[in-house]
C-alpha cells in the first residue's frame, strides 16, 4: 500500500537529522515534522488567518469501502504510521525537487537563530493562544519532494519566477509538498496489516487503501491512500502578486524583525508597483502584518516565464525514449495494473512552504 501526503499553504518542516543546509537529494534526514503556523494576531481576520483543514480518502476498515472526508478538523498533534510493511525502515528523504524549490528560511535571513533554537521555540508555542504553531504533523518515513508552483494567470496558469524581499534570492518556489509513503508489495490491497495509522496521543484511527482489488477510481490511483493538509486564509476578491504571510514563518521561528529594509530601492520599487498595481490590498496589507521580514514576490518576466505555443514544427517528432517515470509513483511488475494519476486541484496562492 501507498500513502500520499499533501501539504498547501503556510508550513514549516524540520528534520531529525538536523538542517538541509548541505542535504543532497536522496539525504536520510530522519524523523520529518511539518509545523501548521498562523499568526496569533490574525485571529479572526480572514484574509490573514491561517486555518487548517484535513481531508482523507481510503477505508475505514479493510473490508470496508472508500471514503471521501473533506474539511476535516486536525488534531493539535498528528503522528503518520504505516504499517505492515517488513522492508527497512529508514527517515524521511528530501528530493532534489524539495532542495530545490522549498526555501531554507535561514539562507533568506541576515541574522538566523540556531535550529535547536527554532525547534525548541516552535515546540514551545503548540497549544498557545499566543503562538504561532496550530498543528504538529509528524512523519517517520518516506521521501518528501515538491510539486506544484507559484504561478499567475497571465496567459495560462504557468509556473511564474519570485523574488525574496531584502534578499538576492530569486526563481521558482514550490506551493505544495508531497510526502510519498509505502510500496506496490501489494497492489491488489489484499494484506488486511498494510494500513496507516493516524495517532494524536490518545486515539488511533487506521486508513487502508480507498480502492483495492479491481476496482478503480477517478480520484485516487489504485492501492492507496490519500491525505490533503491545507492551512490556507480565505480567498481574496482580487489576485495580489505578493504574499506577506510568509513573514509569519520566520516570526513563528524567532527571526528578528527589520525596522525597515536594507535594500531600500528594492523595496521603494515594489510598494510603488503595488499601489500602482491596487491602491487597496498593498496599504491593506501592510497595516495588517507589517514589514521586517523576507516575503516572496513575483517577477515581471512574462515573455520568459510565457510556455511555448503549440505550432507546426516542419518535421514529425520522434521519440527517442520513455520519459522519467513522475514522481512518487513506482514502476510495477508485468501484470499489476494501475490508473493513470489525476493531479488535485491546484490553490492558486503565492503562501510558499519553508524548510529548515
Amino acid at each position: 500500500m501507498r500513502v500520499r501526503i499533501i501539504f498547501r499553504g503556510l508550513t514549516l518542516f524540520t528534520f531529525q537529522n538536523g538542517s538541509t543546509k548541505n542535504a543532497e537529494g536522496g539525504t536520510d534526514m530522519g524523523e520529518l515534522t511539518a509545523w501548521l503556523i498562523s499568526d496569533p494576531k490574525m485571529v479572526g481576520h480572514p484574509l490573514h488567518e491561517h486555518r487548517p483543514r484535513l481531508a482523507t480518502l481510503g477505508r475505514d476498515s479493510h473490508a470496508g469501502t472508500g471514503r471521501a472526508a473533506p474539511r476535516r478538523p486536525i488534531p493539535d498533534e498528528l503522528r503518520l504510521t504505516l504499517m505492515g510493511h517488513d522492508v527497512p525502515q529508514r527517515g524521511v528523504t528530501v528530493a532534489e525537487s524539495f532542495l530545490d524549490y522549498v526555501p531554507r528560511l535561514s539562507a533568506l535571513h541576515w541574522r538566523p537563530p540556531t535550529l535547536p533554537e527554532i525547534v525548541n521555540r516552535l515546540a514551545t508555542q503548540l497549544g498557545s493562544p499566543d503562538g504561532f504553531v496550530t498543528k504538529k504533523i509528524v512523519i517517520p518515513t518516506g521521501t518528501i519532494r515538491a510539486r506544484e508552483f507559484i504561478s499567475w494567470d497571465f496567459h495560462g496558469n504557468t509556473p511564474t519566477r519570485v523574488a525574496f524581499m531584502d534578499t538576492q534570492y530569486q526563481g521558482f518556489a514550490a506551493n505544495e509538498v508531497i510526502v510519498d509513503i509505502g510500496d506496490d508489495s501489494d497492489p491488489q490491497g489484499a494484506d488486511k496489516d498494510k494500513h496507516l495509522v493516524m495517532e494524536d496521543g490518545k486515539t488511533q484511527e487506521r486508513l487502508w487503501s480507498y480502492t483495492k482489488g479491481s476496482e478503480v477510481d477517478e480520484d485516487i490511483e489504485p492501492n492507496m491512500v490519500e491525505l490533503l493538509f491545507t492551512n490556507n486564509t480565505a480567498r481574496r476578491g482580487i489576485s495580489v502578486f505578493w504574499g506577506l504571510h510568509m513573514m509569519s514563518l520566520f516570526d513563528a521561528a524567532g527571526y528578528a524583525r527589520r525596522d525597515a529594509y536594507a535594500n531600500t530601492d528594492q523595496f521603494d520599487a515594489f510598494e510603488r508597483v503595488a499601489v500602482q498595481y491596487d491602491p487597496n490590498e498593498w496599504p491593506t496589507d501592510r497595516r495588517a502584518m507589517g514589514i521586517g521580514q523576507p516575503f516572496p514576490f513575483l517577477m515581471v518576466h512574462t515573455d520568459d516565464d510565457k510556455l511555448n505555443a503549440l505550432r507546426d514544427a516542419g518535421r514529425p517528432y520522434i521519440i527517442p525514449g520513455a520519459p522519467p517515470r513522475p514522481a512518487g509513483q513506482r514502476k510495477r511488475d508485468a501484470g499489476g495494473g494501475g490508473a493513470a494519476h489525476v493531479h488535485d486541484p491546484v490553490n492558486i496562492t503565492i503562501c510558499p512552504l519553508g524548510r529548515e
